[in-house]
Formats: C-alpha cells, sequence, structure tokens
C-alpha cells in the first residue's frame, strides 16, 4: 500500500463526525464542542398594536393602514405588543407627520412577561398622514448573537434593535460587539426562524 505523506505549515484542522472517539494526544492540545441549533427559535418581535382604540393590521402595507375618526380628542394612546423581548426595556417611539415637526416618545418599561409584553405611549396626533415608527434595543445571550453573525460578517451580535413602522416593513438593526451596525429586513430573518 502506498501512502503519500507532506509537510506543511501549522495550521488547524477540523473534524465532524456523529461521534469522536480519539483519544490520543495533539499539538496544540485538540478542543471539541456541539453544534448549536441550525434554526433559531423563539426570537423577538415588536408591533404597534393599537392607534387610540383602533387595532392595528398585523401586516400593515404603508398606506393608509389606521383611519381615525375625525371626533378623536388628543392626546391618543399607542399601544405596542413585544414577543421574546426582556421587560424592563422601553419602546421609543416616533411619529414624521406628512407636514410639521417629528416627535419623539419613550415608553414606560415593558410590562408582562419576556414572553407577551406590552407598554403604550400617549401622544397628540397632528391632523392629515403621518408614519409612525416603535423602536425597541437589547442585549441577545451569546448563543443568539453567534447564531446572528451570520448576517452581521461573522462578527457576534451583542445587540438587536427591533423597528417597527407603519409606512414601511419591519427590519432588524444587528449591533456588533465592535459597535458596527447591520440593518436587516424582518423578511431575511423570518427565514431562520426570527418572528416579526
Amino acid at each position: 500500500m502506498n501512502c503519500n505523506y507532506f509537510r506543511s505549515s501549522v495550521g488547524r484542522i477540523r473534524i465532524e463526525a456523529e461521534a469522536l472517539t480519539y483519544s490520543g494526544a495533539t499539538t496544540p492540545a485538540y478542543t471539541t464542542d456541539v453544534p448549536g441549533p441550525v434554526f433559531l427559535a423563539s426570537l423577538p418581535s415588536l408591533r404597534i398594536a393599537t392607534i387610540a382604540g383602533v387595532a392595528v393590521p398585523p401586516s400593515p402595507t404603508g398606506n393608509a393602514d389606521v383611519t381615525l375618526p375625525a371626533d378623536v380628542v388628543n392626546p391618543v394612546t399607542v399601544t405596542f405588543e413585544t414577543v421574546n423581548v426582556p421587560t424592563g426595556n422601553t419602546i421609543l417611539f416616533k411619529l414624521i407627520p406628512a407636514y410639521g415637526t417629528p416627535t419623539e416618545v419613550l415608553s414606560a418599561a415593558i410590562a408582562g412577561t419576556a414572553a407577551a409584553g406590552t407598554a403604550s405611549i400617549t401622544v397628540a396626533l397632528p391632523q392629515g398622514p403621518s408614519t409612525l415608527q416603535a423602536t425597541t434595543t437589547y442585549t441577545v445571550v451569546v448563543a443568539m448573537g453567534e447564531a446572528l453573525s451570520v448576517f452581521a460578517q461573522n462578527e457576534r451580535v451583542e445587540k438587536v434593535q427591533l423597528i417597527a413602522t407603519l409606512g414601511g416593513p419591519g427590519q432588524a438593526k444587528l449591533i456588533t460587539i465592535s459597535g458596527k451596525e447591520y440593518t436587516v429586513p424582518m423578511s431575511v430573518l423570518q427565514q431562520v426562524g426570527f418572528a416579526g
């Protein structure tokens, strides 16, 4: 039997197996690990749920999603719903009117449970159409940050910022451990189990 042997420079070798039974010595010492999940489960979402008591459609189109009655009295209450977002975080609400100055209001802490949270704000709505946006940012666990790194040039994600907009598709801003930011459409993240 002929066997070819080649000398090469120092490097790394990766071995994948259902069961690894090697017990010999290597230089440097080898390490083993188990693979993580292929799909991300129980990931977060944020949505604007109601405006002045009027329900927002589950999938807003950005074109007259909510029409309020003419007799609505300011200020109105806007409610938010979160899924798998840690309680205690706040939601930044931004109102961008077609005419006039944008308004920002910060909610009180998200209440409920991490699996199903709620928050609300009160705000004066101007006449005419407006674009509404809600944003929350929180730190993710290391395993989730590693799984999301595929969307951040393979750098571990430290924080996720969820952006729910009436007038546009939902997005997530991934913030890496070095502070780089990557905006990813929710439709892309949903392909790996991101619920939003």
